[in-house]
Order: structure tokens, then C-alpha cells, then sequence
């Protein structure tokens, strides 16, 4: 998909929620946007895009006690009244956005940094690790993605794959949430390490899409 947004919110334990929003252009053609908005005291945000499709980034609260949960929802609409065929690019403004690591369809994911930052700083930070790095997970396999056709104003769209690898397609609302816990130490991919639960401070949490 040309759509290339981002949308980036904090939430701060203990002291509230501060969003960020950094929309910009979805066509190949446009710049990325460096104006950033502060929404303070809200735990959404929404981007605005060009050939018919709305980011979403929510989370469940505004403020977070050490220990408890984290939810991260995002929704990809089309927001015309008809049919919107989108077409897959990889065209990612960040590349190390987070999804459940068998989904290999959504256009989009999420991640999480310790400490405040911005659109114009965040990319030199380390995202956590929310996915347990040391689970055994036997994924499906799915032929190479082709486009989107999203139904008029849902977000649901059908995944049209290589028809010469899979003749079939399938319909699938792009509606993710995530629940997390804590994160893994960064880069330790060793089987002796553990979940470490949020303390309290500032996690900026970024989406985008592709």
C-alpha cells in the first residue's frame, strides 16, 4: 500500500498520555510530514491520507499503573462509500514496526520505545521487545501479496495473492490489538531471560503502516 503514515503516542505511567501525530502523504510521490501535533490528555490519534485510507492508533487508558496491561489497538478504514483497491508496495517510513510474528498480511504495526520522543527522533531510538523471541511458532505459509481491495467505508479488504502460488483469496478485517505485558531485554535472544513488566516513566508507542 502507498500509504506510508505514521502515528506515534506516549503512554506515561503514572502522569497520563501525551499523543503525537505525524501523518503524511500516502502516494510515492509526497514527502513524509515533519509538523507534529500534541494531543495531551488522549489516548487516540487518526491520520489523514490521500487515496482513501485512515490510520488509527488507539490504547486502552491514559494512564497506566506498574503491572498492569497495555492495549494496543490499530485499524486501517477506507473511508470512501465504494470499493478502494489498494496495491501491496513494502513501502515502509519506519522498518521495524512490530506485529504478531505469523502475520504476514497486515499492512501495518506498532512498537514501543522507553522514554518521550517524536516523530523527527524516534527513529534513533531502540524499539522493546514485545514478542517472546524464545517461542516456537509454526506459521502458515501464504503466497506473495498483491493488493487490497477494501470493502466502501469498513475496514475490511480481501488479500489478493500470486494466483499461480494460490488461487484462493480470503476476506480479513484489518483491526489489530495487542496486549502487552512488559517486554524481552534488548537483543537477548537467550533462553534464560525473562518478560520485564513497565516501570513507571514515559513509553512513546509508534504505528505505521506501509
Amino acid at each position: 500500500m502507498k500509504h506510508g503514515e505514521k502515528i506515534i503516542g506516549a503512554a506515561i505511567l503514572f502522569l497520563g498520555i501525551v499523543l503525537l501525530l505525524a501523518g503524511c502523504g500516502n502516494s510515492s510521490t509526497l514527502p513524509s510530514s515533519r509538523v507534529t501535533t500534541n494531543l495531551s490528555g488522549v489516548n487516540s490519534a487518526s491520520s489523514k491520507s490521500i487515496n482513501g485510507l485512515s490510520l488509527s492508533l488507539s490504547l486502552d487508558s491514559t494512564t497506566y499503573q506498574p503491572g498492569h496491561e497495555i492495549t494496543i489497538i490499530l485499524d486501517e478504514v477506507n473511508t470512501l462509500p465504494n470499493m478502494n483497491n489498494i496495491p501491496k508496495s513494502d513501502n515502509w517510513a519506519y522498518d521495524h514496526l512490530q506485529r504478531d510474528p505469523c502475520d504476514f498480511i497486515s499492512p501495518f504495526g506498532a512498537a514501543i520505545f522507553r522514554g518521550d520522543y517524536t516523530s523527527l527522533n524516534f527513529s534513533a531510538a531502540t524499539p522493546l521487545t514485545i514478542y517472546d523471541p524464545h517461542a516456537i511458532r509454526l506459521c502458515p505459509t501464504n503466497a506473495p501479496i498483491i493488493s487490497y481491495p477494501f470493502q466502501p467505508s469498513s475496514d475490511t479488504a480481501n488479500v489478493i495473492e500470486d494466483s499461480n502460488l494460490n488461487p484462493g483469496n480470503n476476506s480479513r478485517q484489518f483491526k489489530y490489538e495487542v496486549t502487552i505485558k512488559g517486554y524481552w531485554p534488548d537483543n537477548d535472544y537467550h533462553y534464560t531471560s525473562q518478560l520485564i513488566g513497565f516501570v513507571p516513566g514515559i513509553y512513546t508507542v509508534v504505528a505505521g503502516d506501509e
